[in-house]
């Protein structure tokens, strides 16, 4: 059986990126903390963080931490079932999603649950292909990803597709895309990406125009809701998701330059298989605004 209190210092430890932080955070002294760190070490019989700096955990680290996540889950659930109200243990639901999820359709669909029950949302934002590492390695109870096949002692359900339209402004596309322009050379015209580890305009330029060789020029923001404020400046075209794409299309502010190139991206929500309800109640609300808001 494992000390809680030492897991509990092994998930601040990471949290934090480093003992410094970690011992603030618990009200106690750095050697404190490497104390409970090393008899855990001990117990597990292997190293549980790299000492880098920020600190991260090994492999074995991680299974502890998400097996940390879990309990706290399930004992959040147990203190509901038993109406032990303790407002200074409440139930701290993490989830991982995509940004464009997030800037659209997500809250909306989790806000009123949330709300219901007095839970906190904690949220990790990453691109929508690696969201499912932060469920492994117990970043995430759930996750909303691209990766239909389910993980390690997980769940995997199908949300919907998220529809990507390639847009810019109409002077953009008068500067780039005018009638003595070949359209199937756009390799010349400045895209706007979300990040590095976005591949769907990759995939875009691949699939349609038979681009590979990274020759295009492109501008990385990392933010959804700057990526958008990106393409209606006029500094590039990029592929918006089309609950953001909408108004901004029916409003002439932005024109689609290719109606019948569209790409769409299937969305799942993973999660542990584990018996609290808070995961399956979160899928419902998921499915049923994704029902709504996305291509089935």
């Amino acid at each position: 059986m494992f000390d809680y209190a030492h897991l509990k210092a092994l998930s601040i430890v990471v949290s934090q990126g480093g003992f410094d932080k970690a011992a603030q955070h618990l009200y106690i002294s750095q050697s404190a903390v490497s104390q409970r760190i090393k008899q855990l070490e001990d117990k597990v019989g292997q190293a549980l963080l790299v000492r880098s700096n920020p600190v991260r955990a090994t492999e074995t680290g991680k299974r502890l931490l998400r097996h940390y996540a879990q309990v706290q889950l399930l004992e959040s659930e147990l203190r509901s079932e038993m109406d032990v109200d303790d407002p200074s243990l409440p139930t701290i639901v993490k989830i991982a999603v995509n940004a464009d999820s997030l800037a659209t359709w997500f809250l909306p669909a989790l806000t009123q649950t949330f709300k219901q029950h007095k839970w906190l949302l904690e949220l990790v934002v990453d691109d929508e292909a690696y969201t499912h590492h932060l469920l492994k390695n117990g970043e995430a109870v759930g996750c909303v990803t691209t990766t239909q096949l389910a993980l390690s002692g997980c769940s995997s359900e199908f949300l919907g597709n998220i529809e990507y339209q390639c847009v810019a402004t109409p002077s953009f596309i008068e500067q780039y895309f005018s009638s003595d322009v070949p359209l199937d050379d756009i390799s010349h015209a400045p895209a706007v990406v979300f990040s590095t580890k976005d591949k769907l305009h990759d995939k875009f330029l691949s699939f349609y125009f038979d681009i590979n060789d990274k020759s295009w020029r492109e501008h990385k923001i990392p933010s959804s809701e700057s990526f958008l404020e990106a393409i209606k400046m006029g500094l590039g075209y990029g592929l918006v998701a089309h609950l953001q794409a909408k108004p901004l299309l029916d409003s002439g502010e932005l024109v689609e330059i290719f109606p019948h190139k569209r790409m769409q991206v299937p969305l799942y929500w993973q999660h542990w298989n584990i018996k609290a309800k808070q995961t399956s109640i979160i899928y419902r609300a998921l499915a049923m605004s994704a029902k709504e808001q996305l291509f089935p």
